[in-house]
Formats: C-alpha cells, structure tokens, sequence
C-alpha cells in the first residue's frame, strides 16, 4: 500500500519536507478529526478541518443559509462545494484572499490541538517544513505531486504551499505549549527514522 504521506529526507543542505495530500494524511483538511469551536454563544461542532473553513467562509459571505448547510454536509468534498457555490463578487473575494489563511490556521489549530492522534503527527515532523502536494492547487498547495521529483524543491513548485506555511505554523505554536508537554517529550524520545515511519502510516 502507497504511503498517503512522503517524507523526503534531504541530502544537502536543503529542509527535510512532508509531502501530503490524499484524505487519508493526517495533513489533509478532508481527514476526519473531531472538534469543537465557540461561535459567540454557540459551541459548534466540526468533524472536518474543511468544515470549519467552508462554514466561515459561508459567513464571511453573508450566507447563512449555506453556513447551516455546511454544518449539515457529511463528507468534505460536499462542503467544498457549498463554499465554491458562494456568490461573492471580485472584490469580496479579494477580501477573502487576505483572510483566509488566518481563518485556515484558526481550523487548523483547533483541529490539531483537540485531536491528540493528529497533533502526535504534526510534531513528529517537527525540524520538516509540511508540503501540500496537490497537482491541482497552486495557491494551498505546490501544483504538483508528491511522486513528482520536482515537489522535492522548493525552487522548482509550482505553487505558493499556503497550506503548509499554516501547518507549519500551527505545529511550532502547539509544540511551545506546556499543556502538550508530554506529547513533545515523547516525540523527541523517537529516532528520525521511527517519527518518519509514523507520520507515512498514519
């Protein structure tokens, strides 16, 4: 069975990196993980890390309609579609695009910190930069694949990897955290060649 995640270990100078982008990475915002986030007075329940941002982007939108219907939708690809769906005009979706990261981090950041089987993940790349490897999205991810020999580069993606500046950011906040004290401990006990075998097998 093909790993949903590759770890590609440099031989240089250059950053060990985690490529990821099929549903079944622990990375992938279409990986279920339970958790709960406090809207105003309501504490809303996501299953999805894509939830959390399709439901946001609803309200960004002034949809309330379609934030409900993204509550409601039981598989990632549907609440995409809802978001995708959004009638938003040029300029509010420029708004969006100055936004949307730090919305991405907040379902990221929820997403991980309550989901202890997916934090463990995310900081046994800790010292790797987190690579969404997806062929078809140049602004989350690198516009090409994790089989691609040009993903292990940097200098040759074709995309900007927001997705992974987010992961990476999330991880490094989490891991400063002395309430996840534990956890960090345990991954630092590992040996790089035990955290790989994790992280591709999730």
């Amino acid at each position: 069975m093909l790993a949903n995640t590759r770890v590609h270990i440099s031989k240089g100078n250059g950053p060990n990196l985690v490529l990821f982008w099929e549903d079944d990475s622990p990375f992938s915002n279409f990986n279920p993980a339970n958790f709960q986030v406090r809207d105003h007075e309501k504490l809303l329940e996501f299953r999805f890390s894509e939830q959390y941002f399709m439901y946001q982007k609803s309200i960004f939108a002034n949809d309330p309609l379609s934030a409900e219907k993204v509550l409601k939708a039981d598989e990632p690809l549907k609440m995409k579609k809802i978001g995708r769906a959004l009638k938003m005009s040029r300029e509010d979706l420029d708004r969006w695009s100055t936004v949307s990261r730090d919305v991405m981090y907040r379902a990221c950041l929820e997403k991980f910190s309550q989901s202890e089987p997916h934090r463990l993940s995310l900081f046994r790349t800790h010292g790797m930069n987190l690579v969404e490897a997806s062929p078809f999205d140049k602004v989350w991810g690198i516009g090409l694949s994790k089989d691609d020999q040009r993903a292990e580069n940097p200098e040759t993606w074709m995309g900007t990897n927001w997705l992974g500046q987010v992961l990476n950011r999330v991880r490094e906040e989490l891991w400063e955290r002395n309430e996840f004290r534990v956890d960090r401990e345990k991954v630092e006990a590992e040996d790089l060649k035990t955290r790989v075998h994790f992280v591709e097998n999730f």
